[in-house]
């Protein structure tokens, strides 16, 4: 069997009417136009791509979030043939699978920002021994990506209508008019939002400013977003972990690196994702401060919630203490997942 690897991006970008597909070959130059799952002829087209490769022996890397019918599609094509197959999360008990696939799960880019971090630990002490509110004058920390995705835009759109996020940091793209029309909110805010506009979280004293930062450069180096980060955590109540693709079961549970910043650093977060990237949070031993919420109201009403609590210093002392146990048990956990990623056996399903 060739040792050759064939990688296939499954990651959706919502920047146009249209979801993107990355190509392997030119990762962000060559784009795929088709719904995500519905299986359209470019993205069968892709994904052929990937099957071709197994079936010549190759070992294919599925990346990022794979949906359901995506995975379902490569199985059948590949049915009884035996090879090596690469994911970045753990496939749920609910999907097909042939037990003649040898599957690795990689945990993603948290894998990457935990080894990251755990070699920093002198550079960024942990801050969640004991919190003063009396320093604390931001309600939350958010970052939302260099790239428009329609399913965090109708949260933002949200937060920000609600002005949930009037104290607090947070960083947005800007929203192009073709995405906007795609932003579907339920009937409490029926008008579309035409003013969405760029946030980035630069330092202390640049927060918000709208000079846009280089993609790969900035957002995506932990050298430069890390001591950002760490600054701003100092000032914060809570950090509001807006992951990718939040509330789409139908994805793989591909938790991204968000999470591993408010859980090292040691202050509170609360989760918003899917439930299968939750799923595998608590696989590795990772809790949100605060029970999760699995839609769009839910959230607003949760951090609406805690915006009153942090707004009362005697109640929002007490909250942060009330947090202490779990911050830790939380980066505990944190520290062992290196050795848990390589044991490999973190996510086998049920019936393995």
């Amino acid at each position: 069997m060739s040792k050759e690897k064939h990688k296939c991006f499954c990651e959706v970008l919502h920047d146009t009417p249209e979801s993107l597909y990355l190509t392997a070959d030119k990762y962000l130059n060559t784009l795929l136009p088709g719904a995500p799952g519905t299986m359209a002829i470019n993205e069968l087209q892709h994904l052929d791509k990937a099957v071709s490769a197994f079936k010549s022996g190759k070992h294919v890397e599925l990346y990022e979030f794979v949906h359901k019918n995506q995975w379902n599609y490569f199985v059948k094509q590949t049915e009884g043939i035996e090879g090596y197959v690469d994911l970045w999360g753990p496939i749920p008990d609910d999907w097909n699978v042939d037990r003649k696939k040898h599957i690795s799960v990689s945990g993603g880019t948290s894998r990457a920002a935990v080894e990251f971090v755990l070699a920093k630990k002198k550079q960024f002490p942990f801050l969640g021994y004991k919190r003063d509110v009396q320093l604390l004058d931001k309600h939350f920390l958010s970052t939302y990506g260099g790239l428009a995705e329609v399913d965090r835009e109708c949260i933002m759109q949200v937060l920000e209508r609600l002005k949930v996020l009037d104290q607090s940091v947070y960083s947005r793209p800007d929203v192009a008019e073709n995405l906007q029309k795609h932003i579907q909110l339920d009937y409490i805010f029926p008008i579309p939002n035409n003013h969405a506009k760029y946030r980035n979280i630069e330092n202390t004293h640049k927060e918000g400013t709208t000079e846009k930062l280089k993609f790969k450069i900035e957002l995506y180096d932990h050298n430069n977003t890390v001591p950002v980060l760490y600054e701003m955590a100092k000032r914060v109540h809570c950090y509001a972990v807006l992951d990718c693709f939040p509330f789409n079961n139908d994805l793989l549970g591909v938790p991204t690196e968000k999470w591993v910043w408010p859980v090292f650093m040691g202050i509170p977060f609360i989760y918003v994702g899917s439930k299968r990237q939750l799923e595998v949070l608590r696989s590795w031993g990772i809790e949100p401060n605060d029970p999760y919420r699995g839609d769009v109201r839910g959230v607003a009403e949760q951090m609406m919630w805690l915006k009153s609590i942090f707004n009362d210093p005697e109640l929002a002392q007490k909250w942060q203490e009330s947090q202490g146990e779990l911050i830790i048990k939380n980066r505990e956990a944190l520290d062992r997942l290196p050795d848990l990623l390589k044991a490999g056996n973190w996510w086998r399903r049920k019936w393995d």
